[in-house]
């Protein structure tokens, strides 16, 4: 699996941060994009969608702050978050992220952790549906990205051991769009 990652200006809409996206990570072609909520259906709220020349791709995106962050994947599903490391701490409650075993001893570990748990969590397509004790980093596949000064991202994939099809290891690429 190959995951493409693109940092964008906030101030662009989400769809068209995708689609750009996805012309950088494909070449030209018919990009749609879109939400869908899986508990009520919804397309003005939910999981990120994306189709590139009639094709699903598997995709993801996360704001915090002046940051829009998005990742594309070549085969199975994909999660990205980005975090401000002050407002993490700002609202920290570690009976709420960790799970038995897990610490975060700084400002800037407990951002780093919310932001490998909310990326695991969107790659589920549950997002904070699902509480963050439930997610054990050690079993699954993520890996931090470089981010703005203050802030923190991480992408996460589905591994093997995790999804019926098997596919190879992932890397990360990051971009800085338009």
């Amino acid at each position: 699996m190959t995951i493409d990652v693109a940092w964008h200006d906030s101030a662009r809409a989400a769809d068209d941060a995708l689609a750009a996206h996805l012309g950088w990570a494909y070449g030209d072609g018919e990009a749609r994009t879109g939400r869908l909520c899986g508990r009520c259906g919804s397309a003005a709220h939910g999981r990120p969608w994306a189709t590139y020349d009639g094709r699903d791709v598997a995709v993801s995106l996360a704001r915090s702050g002046p940051h829009l962050v998005t990742a594309v994947a070549t085969d199975g599903a994909v999660g990205v978050d980005v975090e401000s490391v002050a407002e993490v701490a700002a609202r920290w409650q570690p009976e709420l992220v960790l799970a038995p075993g897990e610490v975060a001893a700084d400002a800037l570990e407990q951002a780093r952790v919310w932001a490998r748990k909310e990326a695991v969590l969107k790659m589920y397509g549950v997002g904070l549906a699902r509480p963050m004790t439930a997610v054990v980093l050690g079993a699954e596949a993520w890996i931090d990205l470089e981010a703005p000064d203050g802030y923190v991202a991480a992408v996460a994939w589905l591994t093997p051991q995790r999804a019926a099809a098997a596919g190879p290891s992932g890397r990360a690429t990051r971009r800085t769009g338009p």
